[in-house]
């Protein structure tokens, strides 16, 4: 029996690129599912319609209340955004506008702050951003209280040459007195992966493989300082465009110090994360990116609102973690695209592994409970603010920049991979004694969100397409279906196939999902865009952002209301085809037989209008060059 852990095997560190049998199988699996129900449809079209009804039935219905649900409870945040942002608004008061946004004295060192206090390690990796985005970012995280406490880590990379050293000197000589530390990283081209049968690969640039080294040159810093002052460290990984919420860090500061009150060590095992949404000039975006916004920000917000009722989500793009689960854990592998997945994935299992080690110590069987992974993500409603893609080369041009963005967001389909090896390893390696009923059901819903992400909505989309040709081919009439829904043909048996399946009206399996997430993204953009402006207007960078949009019949919720229908009712359909369908088709092909070996292509977005080349010029921040790109 294992008895520490020492001798437990890090099943944690599994990786999809190992040589062994197993981690090949994983990568096919997305694949296999996908080949699995085009092979059972063609079956049903062929040979058995009842066959052919049921699988779609159940698609139908299993995505109709994943969306459904998601929306609502993107509703229902948007209500509580409203009672934080009220909250806030009523008892933090705005900064002297007469100061320099920079008069606060800067400290010699981070030790100079309270050895008991929270302090928050930011972390921006970016790769050919423009440095006016970075100066954007960094005077927005200036705005956030007690941010002269702060350690900003520009992470760039070193393939980008002269041009990477000539912004960093511009950033931290406009910022020198912002922060308590404003610090660079380089991170090298030629750096590997080792895996734990002894394989070795060469790491992927992108966000993930500079986080990896970007975060532990920071720990490095940070314990030749003071080694006693880590254990209340915070991460936070940012995007270059990201705008934190100016009460974001002090929120999470009072969660952290609430937890660290409690018995069990809960604040080192949680992850923060605030709804995602990228709104940001919105109105000028084109057709491709607004789409995505609606698809990405309504997932989001309804995964963090279902935090809030105990409901299970993973952390995205921009999030918050202690510096030392991230350490311990090695968060962040240098050959993964999905980053903010794989992180929490990692976490979940590192807890998982360390639960166990402990319960395996324990001298006395009696109170041997098993695993119990710890990992828990905790809501904050302050949304952080992003861009869509927007080319500075054209309308048109965006197009090709969202199929890269695209394509990049599809590989995240590794992470499915990823977990199934994990799993495997994890029960392959604990003993009986170790499982338990919380490691089941938490790993069951990590599995069960992953294949919802990536495999449904392909399989879905599968079906009721092969259903509508069907359906079209035998004169809109199925034989195992009744004519009409009368009530007495209603008591048949096929009854429910048939309605569910979509056999009667191909529109209504989605009607309502489209519905929902028509009203779920406006309210994210009415509460969190257009109400901060209209009731906080120049209290900071994040309340000035208003997504663009300009009135209709004299109501910016109006038009915000028009443009969110229309996109959603006429363009979405089709944009999620090649943006959708087509992207998740080719990232499955490639993790079968590449795994995460990808090339890593930055999206272009266009950074500031006239009015926030305006702004920016009155804050002080308008002398850097215009910002041409950004975001890993």
């Amino acid at each position: 029996m294992v008895k520490n852990d020492v001798e437990l095997y890090p099943f944690y560190n599994a990786n999809i690129h190992e040589r062994r049998f197993a981690a090949r199988f994983a990568r096919a699996v997305p694949l296999l599912c996908i080949l699995g129900i085009m092979a059972t449809v063609l079956y049903g079209c062929l040979r058995s319609e009842l066959l052919l009804l049921s699988l779609c039935a159940v698609m139908n219905v299993t995505l109709w209340l994943w969306i459904t649900t998601t929306a609502l409870l993107a509703v229902a945040g948007s209500f509580m955004v409203v009672n934080e942002l009220k909250k806030r608004d009523l008892v933090r008061l705005p900064r002297d506008k007469d100061k320099s946004p920079f008069s606060t004295p800067r400290p010699d060192s981070p030790t100079d702050v309270d050895s008991d206090g929270v302090v928050h390690l930011i972390v921006l990796p970016n790769y050919k951003e423009d440095v006016g985005m970075l100066a954007e970012t960094l005077s927005s995280l200036n705005e956030a209280e007690d941010s002269h406490n702060f350690l900003v880590v520009l992470a760039m990379e070193a393939r980008e040459g002269q041009a990477a050293t000539e912004k960093t000197t511009q950033l931290q000589e406009k910022f020198a007195t912002a922060f308590a530390a404003l610090t660079v990283t380089m991170h090298p081209t030629d750096l590997k992966q080792e895996h734990l049968d002894g394989s070795v690969d060469l790491e992927v640039p992108g966000k993930a493989s500079n986080l990896k080294y970007a975060v532990n040159q920071a720990h490095d810093i940070l314990k030749k300082q003071d080694e006693n002052r880590l254990p209340n460290v915070v991460l936070t990984v940012a995007d270059a465009d990201c705008m934190f919420h100016p009460d974001y860090f002090a929120s999470i500061t009072k969660d952290f110090n609430a937890l660290r009150e409690k018995p069990g060590a809960e604040h080192q095992w949680s992850m923060w994360q605030a709804p995602q949404l990228s709104f940001r000039d919105h109105w000028h975006a084109p057709i491709c990116s607004r789409i995505w916004t609606y698809v990405s920000s309504f997932y989001e917000f309804g995964g963090v609102s279902g935090l809030y009722w105990g409901g299970h989500h993973m952390v995205f793009s921009g999030y918050s973690l202690p510096l030392q689960l991230a350490v311990s854990a090695q968060s962040w592998d240098g050959d993964v695209i999905a980053e903010d997945h794989h992180s929490y994935i990692k976490n979940f299992f590192y807890s998982a592994h360390a639960s166990a080690a402990k319960s395996l110590s324990q001298p006395c069987a009696a109170f041997n409970d098993g695993c119990q992974p710890m990992l828990k993500v905790r809501p904050i409603f302050l949304p952080v603010k992003s861009l869509p893609v927007i080319s500075n080369e054209g309308y048109w041009h965006t197009f090709v920049e969202r199929w890269h963005q695209a394509k990049r967001h599809a590989q995240g389909v590794a992470e499915l991979p990823y977990a199934l090896l994990v799993v495997w390893d994890a029960f392959c390696t604990l003993p009986m004694s170790a499982y338990s009923l919380s490691l089941f059901y938490q790993t069951g819903r990590i599995v069960m969100r992953l294949l919802c992400m990536h495999i449904l909505p392909v399989c879905q989309a599968i079906g009721l397409a092969t259903m509508t040709l069907y359906w079209l081919y035998f004169n809109r009439h199925l034989q195992s279906c009744p004519s009409s829904m009368r009530l007495v043909e209603a008591l048949q048996s096929e009854y429910p196939l048939c309605a569910f399946g979509g056999a009667w009206n191909l529109v209504w399996p989605m009607a309502i999902p489209f519905g929902c997430v028509i009203l779920a993204n406006y309210m994210m953009v009415s509460t969190s865009f257009l109400m901060p402006v209209r009731h906080n207007r120049g209290k900071s960078a994040w309340h000035d952002e208003d997504s663009g949009i300009e009135p209709m019949c004299g109501s910016k919720n109006f038009s915000a209301f028009v443009l969110i229908s229309v996109d959603c009712v006429v363009f979405m359909s089709f944009m999620m085809i090649p943006y959708g369908l087509i992207a998740c088709l080719l990232a499955t092909w490639n993790v079968c037989f590449s795994g995460n070996r990808f090339k890593y292509i930055t999206a272009a977005k266009a950074v500031k209008t006239i009015k926030d080349q305006e702004n920016s010029e009155k804050s002080g921040y308008g002398t850097i060059s215009e910002p041409k790109q950004c975001g890993p």
